[in-house]
């Protein structure tokens, strides 16, 4: 159980960072900036508005931390020898996000310094 207890925290934190790093894009981004966002193996190169994109990864942070309590209630029971793994997992999951999410700013920064050069 105390591993259930610090996922959750720690699940938790993860997803305040991605609000944070999303408030972090919309004061830092201008209007026009479009963000990367992958639709799956097929969906590379499409971009979205700036606000789309800064609401859509915290969404997907809420989904995972959703799926996290969701598994939680399958897998915390007794005898069952595996119960941590899934829940070591998904915070996981959230960190390899939170990368993706500072990767797509960070692109639209970028692209958005270009532009305004030009």
């Amino acid at each position: 159980m105390a591993v259930a207890a610090v996922s959750f925290v720690v699940s938790g934190l993860l997803v305040g960072v991605m609000i944070g790093i999303s408030w972090y894009g919309a004061r830092t981004l201008p209007p026009d900036a479009r963000l990367p966002l992958h639709y799956g193996p097929g969906g590379y190169g499409s971009f979205v508005s700036r606000n789309t994109g800064l609401i859509v990864w915290p969404v997907a942070g809420a989904a995972i931390f959703a799926l996290l309590v969701g598994v939680s209630q399958g897998v915390i029971k007794p005898n069952h020898g595996s119960s941590g793994t899934a829940l070591i997992i998904l915070p996981i999951v959230l960190l390899a996000l939170i990368a993706a999410h500072w990767g797509a700013i960070s692109r639209a920064r970028s692209d958005t310094t270009i532009r305004s050069d030009q």
